[in-house]
């Protein structure tokens, strides 16, 4: 084995955890709120449109993350708010800012639901199984998750798709 080969095959295992740290430190929260009213979504594309509202004793949080330099692709329902407590949610809508959520379960089987953003940036949503929808997003994308949590429970972190998590300071 020689230098070049010893070189290669310690960055190859190191990359993943490089691509942690990274994604933590260029990833941003920019806004964490309680959804007072119920939250109205509308693709004109996709010909869908309605509300989202909270089961009752639930409410919904939005959390909006600012992508830094690095694009991401990523199992949507991996971004999960954890609770003070432990517990963990997974988004029930994403989209590219506060006012463009999407909710996940009206997404069909092979259906994409795309945004082109403020920044430029694009974000691609698709269900790709029953269970799986993946997320798309070029760097200094906005993306927004909105989820359902009991009436009363404290959020703590936002884990990312590489288990970094991101303090919510509330």
């Amino acid at each position: 084995m020689n230098r070049v080969t010893i070189a290669l095959a310690f960055t190859v295992c190191l990359a993943p955890h490089l691509f942690a740290q990274r994604m933590a430190t260029t990833t941003k929260l920019t806004l964490i709120q309680n959804a007072t009213a119920p939250l109205a979504f509308s693709n004109p594309a996709l010909r869908l449109n309605g509300t989202i509202r909270p089961l009752p004793g639930d409410r919904l949080q939005i959390v909006v993350i600012a992508l830094g330099d690095v694009p991401i692709e990523a199992e949507g329902r991996k971004f999960t708010l954890i609770a003070v407590g432990g517990a963990t949610y997974e988004p029930i809508a994403i989209g590219g800012g506060a006012d463009l959520i999407f909710p996940l379960d009206r997404l069909s089987l092979g259906q994409e639901m795309g945004q082109i953003l403020p920044s430029d940036a694009s974000l691609a949503v698709k269900r790709v199984s029953r269970t799986s929808v993946t997320l798309e997003a070029d760097p200094r994308a906005t993306l927004a998750f909105v989820y359902e949590l009991p009436e009363g429970s404290a959020v703590r972190a936002l884990r990312l798709p590489d288990g970094s998590e991101l303090a919510l300071g509330r």
